[in-house]
């Protein structure tokens, strides 16, 4: 799902939001009602959040207003009856909109998001070179996607460890069966996803323990070799099955990737 249509209500707050019709050249209109409602609110400080494939994560632009406030006159308003908005269209990232002959180039605002924590944040690229850009991008297109998987994971197992049932948010884990740096069409995957507590996923991780064609727990034959805690964690899940996910299988050849490549080589 489109990363601001997942946090629209969220990123409202302080920030004007908009669907551009991707089948459109992205069309879309902006209400002059709105852009002073966030004028008044935020002192001009604020975001214009402009969203298009609703299925692509990172399809959006967050862009100042400050950038965009040249263009938002009352002269450059489009004809249209009993209205005052502006409309545009958004091709090969350039922004334009009617009566104002500007085309403003938007690509350094693509895909990046905003914080839903400092609210409301105004992406800055000043003094920072083209290469650092570029990697902050990266690393935050990566934190989406980690995001999103998280999110589909926890939801397929109800928000619970799949083997003691644990639910407070912050000990659950979204586990990678086939590890995120090995595999990348599995990286996202929730069929590649197991909702663990912190514990069990280090474990996991490690590979103290696996899971059998069955989805039963198989643990280490080094138990012998591990402290008596160690020992004891493991064998509090041993011959457990676990929960049945909500919506996505869990993958057999993701969970034999895990036996014949992680399991029992620590």
């Amino acid at each position: 799902m489109n990363w601001v249509k997942e946090n629209r209500n969220q990123l409202a707050i302080n920030n004007y939001v908009r669907k551009a019709d991707a089948k459109t050249n992205y069309w879309l209109d902006l209400s002059e009602g709105r852009i002073n409602h966030y004028k008044e609110l935020t002192s001009d400080n604020f975001n214009i959040i402009i969203y298009g494939d609703e299925d692509i994560e990172t399809d959006f632009y967050i862009i100042p207003f400050e950038e965009l406030k040249h263009l938002l006159l009352e002269n450059t308003f489009a004809k249209s009856e009993g209205r005052r908005r502006w409309i545009g269209n958004i091709i090969n990232h350039h922004i334009s909109l009617s009566n104002t002959g500007v085309k403003l180039n938007i690509a350094h605002r693509y895909s990046v998001p905003i914080s839903l924590v400092i609210e409301p944040l105004i992406l800055s690229t000043e003094g920072t070179n083209d290469y650092a850009i570029e990697n902050a991008k990266r690393e935050i297109q990566i934190r989406i996607k980690q995001s999103a998987f998280r999110k589909k994971v926890l939801e397929n197992f109800d928000h619970k460890c799949c083997l003691t049932g644990v639910t407070e948010n912050e000990l659950l884990v979204a586990s990678h069966i086939i590890p995120w740096a090995t595999k990348i069409d599995t990286r996202v995957s929730p069929h590649n996803g197991l909702c663990l507590s912190t514990l069990y996923d280090s474990l996991f991780d490690k590979g103290y323990f696996t899971l059998n064609e069955k989805y039963e727990v198989i643990i280490t034959s080094k138990l012998d070799e591990l402290s008596l805690q160690t020992q004891n964690w493991l064998n509090e899940i041993f011959g457990k099955v676990i929960s049945n996910p909500v919506k996505y299988e869990i993958s057999q050849i993701a969970l034999e990737y895990h036996r014949n490549t992680i399991f029992d080589k620590f």
